[in-house]
């Protein structure tokens, strides 16, 4: 398979063409949202203001974001073996789609919430605020703000758009990308890496402290 191929393979439905614009919202949002608190930081002695200060690293936080994503995978483990089944036995073909839908929704959220974090951590990178700067301290993946972690994030992030768009898809509620490909895969080939990686993403998560 040629890389043309495989990334013609891998690419969800939907496509990644509102990949860059859901990006631009969420960050967006994040970013302003960073800089307006550090106006207000400057009036902190006003109750509103100091109100709205520390919700900014109240509503937020990095930690939240890999519970979602944590959840995400784990369903997302779940779903492969469903949908292999759903294929065997159309019975259970809609008890699927259900499931998959379920799973997808985590993805979701964990994206938007991912694009609003990458905001605030770019606000961090040029010192817009440092109320969000306690944002890094509450993850395990990121210790500080920095390029390295943005880059992170976004690879991350991205990845997790790109398996719930796999996953499923609102216009036809059937799955595609990367899912089609690891369910056409030879189980000779899938159930060891499936295996393997479902193992050690459970031993990772379990890990964790």
């Amino acid at each position: 398979m040629t890389k043309q191929e495989f990334l013609k393979a891998i690419t969800p439905a939907s496509g990644f063409s509102d990949l860059l614009g859901v990006y631009i919202n969420w960050s967006g949002v994040g970013f302003v949202c960073a800089i307006i608190a550090e106006r207000l930081d400057h009036f902190s002695g006003i109750s509103y203001a100091s109100y709205y200060t520390t919700s900014l690293n109240s509503a937020i936080g990095v930690k939240f974001w890999a519970l979602i994503s944590i959840v995400g995978l784990l369903l997302f483990c779940l779903s492969l073996p469903l949908i292999y089944l759903a294929e065997k036995l159309p019975g259970i073909q809609s008890s699927c789609q259900r499931f998959r839908f379920f799973s997808y929704g985590f993805f979701l959220v964990a994206f938007d919430e991912g694009a609003l974090i990458l905001g605030i951590l770019a606000a961090n990178l040029v010192h817009a605020n440092e109320k969000a700067e306690l944002l890094t301290d509450k993850s395990f993946l990121f210790t500080e703000a920095s390029l390295l972690s943005i880059v992170l994030l976004i690879v991350a992030n991205s990845l997790l758009w790109l398996l719930g768009e796999s996953l499923y898809n609102r216009q036809h509620k059937n799955y595609s990308g990367i899912v089609r490909l690891i369910i056409s895969c030879p189980l000779k080939y899938s159930i060891p890496l499936y295996m393997l990686f479902t193992i050690g993403f459970v031993m990772f998560v379990i890990n964790q402290s």
